[in-house]
Formats: C-alpha cells, sequence, structure tokens
C-alpha cells in the first residue's frame, strides 16, 4: 500500500508522488476529492489496464450552503476546469463509492455502480484524554468559512448562559482577520481563541476545552455529515453535545454524546455538565466505547473488505 500526493501521467493516469518522481499501476486506486476536469478520462485510463478505481466521499457537495467558502471553489460557473461536476462525473465512472454515512449512501445508490458504507473512525492512541477541571471550558473546532450557519444556532443560549455562569468559551480554528469570526456569529463578546491546526495536530488542539459542541441547521449537507467530531471530542476525554442528525443519533445510541434540538435543551445539558464529576464519569465512558466500537483498529476490517471483495 502506498499512500500521498497524486503525480499525474497521460499515459499512466494518477499515481503516488514518491521521492524524485512517483508510483504507477496499482491493483486499486483510492480517490480524494479530485476534481479536474481531466479525472474522467484518467479514470478510464487506468481502469482498460485492469485498475480498480475507488473514490471516498465524505461530503455532500451538491447540497452545500452558499455561505460555505467551499461552495463557490467548487462552482462550475466560476472554475470552468475544476469544480462539483467533475467530481460527480468521477464517481459514476468509480469502480467502488465509500461513504461515510447512510445518507450518502441513499443518495448514490441510485447514480453510481457499487457504493459501500464505511464509517469514520479515529486512532485513539493518537490523543491523550484531558483533565477535566471544577470549571469547564466549552469550546467548539472547526473553521468558520465551511459552515452552514450553524454556529449560529448558538446564539440563542450560549451567550446567556456565559453571563449566567462565568464559563470560559474556545475556539479550535480560528482565522486571522476573519470579521465575522465564532465570537461574531455566536453572539459572545469574548472567545478565547488557537489556529487552525492540520489533522495530526488535532489532539493537542483539542487540550483547550472540557465540553463540546456540534450545532449543525438541519439542512442535506449537514445531514449527511459523519460524526468525526463526536468521535475526536470523545477521545480526548471531553464530553459533547450535538444536534440530533441521524448519525449523531446512532453515536448516542451507543451512548456517545448527548443530542439537544432546542436551545433549552442545549442549555440545560451544558448545566449538567458544569459539575466535574458528572464530566469525568461521562468522558471515561464515552473513551471506552470509542475505542472499543469506534477506533480505526476495529473499523479498518471495513476497508480491509471494502477492497478486497
Amino acid at each position: 500500500m502506498q499512500a500521498g500526493l497524486p503525480r499525474v501521467h497521460p499515459e499512466q493516469g494518477v499515481g503516488v508522488a514518491y521521492e524524485d518522481g512517483a508510483l504507477f499501476n496499482f491493483d486499486v486506486s483510492v480517490f480524494k476529492l479530485f476534481m479536474h476536469r481531466s479525472v474522467p478520462q484518467l479514470i478510464h485510463l487506468m481502469q482498460e489496464r485492469g485498475e480498480t478505481i475507488v473514490i471516498d466521499v465524505d461530503d455532500f457537495h451538491f447540497a452545500m450552503h452558499e455561505e460555505n467558502i467551499a461552495y463557490r471553489a467548487t462552482d462550475p460557473r466560476s472554475n470552468p476546469d475544476n469544480n462539483r461536476g467533475f467530481y460527480e462525473q468521477s464517481m459514476r465512472y468509480a469502480d467502488i463509492l465509500t461513504v461515510s454515512t447512510d445518507f450518502l449512501a441513499d443518495f448514490y445508490d441510485r447514480r453510481c455502480r457499487d457504493v459501500r458504507v464505511i464509517r469514520n473512525a479515529v486512532v485513539s492512541s493518537d490523543f491523550t484524554p484531558v483533565e477535566q477541571p471544577e470549571r469547564p471550558t466549552f469550546g467548539w473546532l472547526g473553521g468558520t468559512l465551511w459552515r452552514s450557519g450553524d454556529i449560529e444556532m448558538l446564539r440563542e443560549w450560549l451567550p446567556r448562559f456565559v453571563q449566567q455562569y462565568g464559563v470560559d468559551v474556545h475556539h479550535v480554528g480560528h482565522i486571522p482577520n476573519d470579521s465575522n469570526h465564532f465570537g461574531a456569529r455566536a453572539g459572545l463578546k469574548k472567545v478565547q481563541t488557537s489556529g487552525m491546526c492540520v489533522i495530526p495536530d488535532v489532539p493537542n488542539a483539542l487540550h483547550n476545552m472540557h465540553v463540546g459542541l456540534v450545532p449543525l441547521t438541519r439542512n442535506p449537507f449537514n445531514e449527511s455529515k459523519s460524526y468525526l467530531k463526536g468521535l475526536e471530542y470523545a477521545a480526548s476525554g471531553i464530553p459533547f453535545i450535538a444536534t440530533p442528525t441521524e448519525e449523531y443519533r446512532l453515536l448516542a445510541g451507543d451512548g456517545v454524546g448527548r443530542l439537544a434540538e432546542t436551545p433549552s435543551e442545549w442549555f440545560d445539558h451544558a448545566k449538567e455538565l458544569l459539575d466535574p464529576e458528572i464530566r469525568r464519569k461521562e468522558a471515561e465512558r464515552n473513551l471506552a466505547i470509542v475505542r472499543q466500537k469506534y477506533d480505526i483498529g476495529v473499523r479498518g476490517e471495513e476497508w480491509a473488505t471494502a477492497l478486497s471483495s
């Protein structure tokens, strides 16, 4: 198995960058977010040589909110050579489509050859559980430019909660000079911040909070999203509250995370989690379940089955 940045050759197709060159001609090639106009033809070329092409899909690009920066970045009208239209065409050409949620499977099953659900997982050993203090900091992990009105949901209860109980709020993923930053969206006068980080740095970045928030507006794009943020919180020993999308209902059904639909439900859950003993017990339970059911060591078998069958 070889993983890395893609390299393209007009006669070899898509390969993987390696030292000063590239490796080509694999039995199975897995693509992620390839949207260039050349990709459908390259897939056809590789299939003619006997390669199996797998495309992994983790977002519903065809239902993005216009406020999401990726909406314009992948719009065929403004990006004629690199857009979600070519992405969809590539999906239809692929031998196998792997998706992270049932929503995506239901949508693409009518459009693509062979769709298989492989839910997201975490490498739990990469995470060190936080120490739960007497006074918690509530937090959110994410980039504000890629949201769909989610953070604004917090306006309905979080400012009142902060004022009443004097807790701190931390945003991991702050973008300097962003006038519409997390605090502005959530209606908060004061927010602690740390910058955006690459995926390997997420475990350390999460040590700035003790209760996680997962607000999601109810729309098709968010219904398609996996519960990965919740898994990251739980693997870090951080109890969390989430909007009850279908994926977070599945996670809660296994005993991980709290669900809140209305502002009063969010407020009540947050109030309960002020108790350090409740937080510690919940964090221990969530972490144990994630390690048992959601670690890549367990979920890796699903990838092995999908790629070998």
